[in-house]
């Protein structure tokens, strides 16, 4: 459901992004998506698996899948930086004819694993993969965020992650398509206790019952599938923990609780 979109960040400018450029809340969320995307806390980049949904391969830190082309736009990224040796170089007409159409075949990319793997230890490789998913995700999503003046990290990573799972685009589907389907449903004031008020067709909507509403809006459209995301992401809005500074503790798609913080991922 994903769409990969033109890549305006360069390599260069994430490389010499700082750490304390960013709000501890916001590295946070970026771990948590982490967590539900690929089972793991911090950035494994060199993860590479088969996908289980039909995607083709999923890998790196936020499962950029062979199918929907960000996989391809990381390695199109990556092989523009300084001493890259052609790890990906036959595999780029396959990814490309895999991308355009969706497909989830993994017929011509015996290997591809492997060379991701090789890629990971690289220092330009996690940077690229940092690009992408800042380029095709975490941008767009703010870009909602601020549209809709919300105020709570919560709110910001639940938009994040649907912008990865759905895609950024307006599309039915789409993120912008599912904040559409979840305006649609207020016409009157919804008050609630979470100290932030939405202004929703012009209604006073409390933000934690619109992204309730929200959630109820992206499974309805993912299906079961996406309970355990949701699920997670229920969690915490259900213990009131709306910003996270310095920690907050999640429940992982293995049942188990974890206490994510600013230590477990770069950037």
């Amino acid at each position: 459901m994903k769409l990969a979109a033109a890549l305006t960040i360069g390599l260069a400018a994430v490389v010499s992004a700082k750490v304390s450029t960013e709000a501890c809340s916001m590295l946070i969320s970026k771990q948590i998506v982490n967590l539900y995307q690929s089972g793991f806390l911090g950035s494994y980049t060199g993860r590479c698996e088969k996908d289980d949904s039909g995607s083709g391969y999923a890998s790196g830190y936020i499962s950029f899948t062979t199918a929907n082309g960000d996989a391809l736009e990381v390695i199109k990224m990556f092989s523009q930086s300084a001493n890259y040796t052609g790890v990906f170089d036959k595999y780029i007409d396959t990814l490309e004819k895999y991308a355009e159409s969706g497909s989830g075949s993994t017929e011509g990319l015996d290997g591809y694993c492997d060379a991701w793997l090789e890629a990971s230890s690289d220092l330009n490789f996690y940077p690229a993969q940092i690009a992408v998913a800042n380029a095709l995700y975490m941008n767009p999503s703010l870009q909602y965020a601020g549209k809709l003046k919300v105020e709570y990290a919560v709110s910001r990573a639940v938009l994040y992650d649907t912008a990865i799972v759905n895609g950024a685009g307006d599309d039915s589907d789409g993120l912008g398509g599912l904040i559409q389907a979840t305006n649609a449903q207020f016409t009157k004031k919804a008050t609630g206790n979470s100290g932030s008020t939405l202004s929703i067709n012009g209604v006073k909507v409390d933000e934690m019952i619109w992204l309730s509403k929200f959630l109820d809006v992206r499974l309805s459209k993912n299906g079961a599938g996406d309970k355990a995301n949701v699920d997670a992401y229920r969690y915490i809005i259900d213990q009131g923990h709306y910003d996270w500074n310095p920690s907050v503790k999640v429940p992982g798609p293995d049942g188990k609780m974890y206490t994510v913080d600013c230590s477990q991922l770069k950037n």
